[in-house]
């Protein structure tokens, strides 16, 4: 058995594949119509209830039982991007700082999934480095072992 990616029900199949296309930034790897396929195992499925066959109803919005986590490159310019999506949904205020030191943004999508954009973890790590940390300290701090601190400082991570 292979996993194969993750379908998320949406409402309007090209509103939402704008979002992950312009917002989060995916690639679209198949298109048919009322399912998208991103690169990465991300699908979209319009008309899910009937395709799977349960009650229209029984679609909820904003179920907040699961997240879609994404980390970039450039934070910053994230923030800034999502400034340009007036229509963004919150889930909590804004960047938060989680307890390992990760900065992340909580949204939700276009049907209320939950969507988390964080900070590469690599570059967490480099700039507790930066900041005069030890590889010890550091470990402490995010909540893992030395040896994968230095894979990430190695780039084996």
């Amino acid at each position: 058995m292979k996993y194969e990616s993750l379908c998320l029900s949406v409402k309007d199949i090209e509103a939402s594949k704008k979002f992950y296309q312009d917002l989060i930034g995916l690639e679209i790897d198949s298109d048919w119509g009322i399912n998208v396929g991103f690169k990465g195992g991300i699908a979209l499925q319009q008309d899910f209830d009937k395709i799977i066959g349960v009650p229209k109803e029984s679609i909820v919005s904003r179920p907040h039982n699961m997240e879609l986590v994404f980390e970039t490159d450039d934070f910053d310019t994230f923030i800034k991007k999502i400034e340009h999506y007036p229509n963004i949904a919150f889930v909590r205020g804004g960047v938060v700082e989680q307890p390992w030191g990760q900065r992340v943004l909580h949204i939700y999508d276009l049907d209320g999934h939950i969507v988390e954009v964080g900070e590469k973890f690599s570059q967490v790590i480099q700039r507790f480095i930066s900041d005069g940390m030890s590889v010890e300290a550091v470990a402490k701090r995010c909540g893992i072992p030395v040896e994968d601190v230095k894979k990430f400082l190695d780039g084996k991570w």
